[in-house]
């Protein structure tokens, strides 16, 4: 029983490894194409769309570009904006830490100097 259950685990371990080298193979050939953005079909994004990582010093630029108000706007629209980044991002709704770090640190950042 032991050397039938041995030779029938072996096929299936070979088709397995077979399908894993031949779906690197697709996915090598695929990733010669330029990625396309598909968010920006679903969100009508326009070019204004910022596609870049996080600098490692946050500046008022950036912040502005994260919760996308401009770094001059008053504290109420800076408020409103990141009540509604957060509320998507939030870590209890299954959204990034990391993010909602970004966002909380975006809103400090904006609002420093800004309270009456």
């Amino acid at each position: 029983v032991n050397a039938n259950s041995t030779s029938t685990t072996a096929p299936p371990q070979q088709q397995q490894q077979q399908q894993q080298q031949q779906k690197a193979k697709e996915d090598s050939q695929s990733t010669e194409k330029p990625r396309e953005n598909i968010f920006a079909s679903f969100f009508n994004l326009g070019s204004n769309y910022y596609e870049g990582g996080f600098e490692e010093k946050m500046t008022k630029s950036e912040a502005a570009l994260i919760l996308g108000v401009r770094p001059s706007s008053t504290e109420k629209r800076i408020k409103e904006a990141h009540r509604k980044l957060l509320i998507l991002n939030h870590p209890d709704t299954g959204g990034s830490t990391y993010l909602s770090g970004k966002i909380n640190e975006a809103k400090d950042l904006l609002l420093k100097g800004k309270s009456k």
